[in-house]
């Protein structure tokens, strides 16, 4: 508590401001966590890394919901897949909370270079790749699509809890990658399992830090307005307004990724 009285106003302003646009961006693509994360760890040096990471968690799930719910209400086609949550979804959270436990372990300059490359990677198939009537046949030769989706979602639980940044955007283009739903389809879901992700990782970090409850709860309402606003713009715009905003994030994810590697 007494971290909290003793940051300025200033302070406080940029991060409820930054929440609010971080909100907006997670809730279209994921990503939100590239402009959070960093100014918690300028305001916090003092803290490590636990209660930034851990704050930034708090705050994301806190946005993941009100997009879910405007999702879920405003589109159909973006209810929650409950057998989704149950297999891919848990061990979605599984692996998350087994990544906080050893980031502070690791050092995740071992990992950068890894991600970096994947991330290379989804560029080049989110300009090129195809659309998701293609990759729905492609799907229909594969038996189980729902069990990959659980690999697939426990090795992105383990970036979440190690790592973090991009996470919504790599739940998001597997969703639509191994199902072949559209990517607007696959946000409602998506949502829901990084809100459970990102609860387990915060948890685990805010155990390990200062739990901030005031500033949580004051950004967290900013990123709940900027998901909720970030979400009607997704379903009035539709999937090529996400696409062109993935790429715009995965290129921003990249460029911060490899400035911290090679400071």
């Amino acid at each position: 508590m007494q971290q909290f009285l003793d940051m300025s106003l200033w302070q406080i302003l940029m991060l409820v401001a930054v929440a609010f646009l971080a909100g907006t961006i997670d809730a279209i693509v994921g990503g939100g966590g590239l402009l959070q994360l960093p100014l918690l760890l300028g305001v916090f040096p003092h803290l490590g890394t636990a209660t930034p990471l851990g704050v930034n968690k708090a705050v994301s799930a806190m946005g993941n919901v009100s997009s879910a719910v405007v999702y879920w209400i405003h589109n159909p086609k973006t209810r929650i897949n409950w057998k989704i949550m149950a297999s891919s979804g848990s061990m979605a959270v599984v692996f998350t909370t087994l990544g906080a436990f050893l980031v502070a372990y690791i050092p995740i300059s071992y990992f950068r270079p890894f991600v970096i490359a994947i991330l290379l990677m989804i560029l080049w198939v989110v300009v090129t790749g195809r659309n998701s009537v293609e990759i729905e046949i492609q799907m229909k030769g594969s038996r189980r699509p729902h069990l990959h989706l659980s690999v697939v979602s426990g090795c992105i639980g383990l970036y979440d809890g190690l790592v973090g940044p991009a996470t919504g955007t790599f739940l998001l283009l597997a969703h639509r990658r191994i199902l072949g739903r559209s990517l607007t389809d696959s946000l409602g879901t998506a949502k829901i399992i990084q809100c459970c992700m990102n609860v387990g990782g915060a948890a685990v970090l805010l155990a390990k830090g200062v739990f901030l409850w005031p500033l949580i709860v004051m950004m967290g309402t900013a990123n709940i307005a900027g998901s909720a606003l970030g979400a009607r713009l997704t379903l009035a715009r539709g999937d090529s307004f996400v696409r062109v905003i993935l790429v715009i994030a995965v290129l921003g994810t990249i460029g911060k990724l490899a400035y911290d590697q090679w400071q």
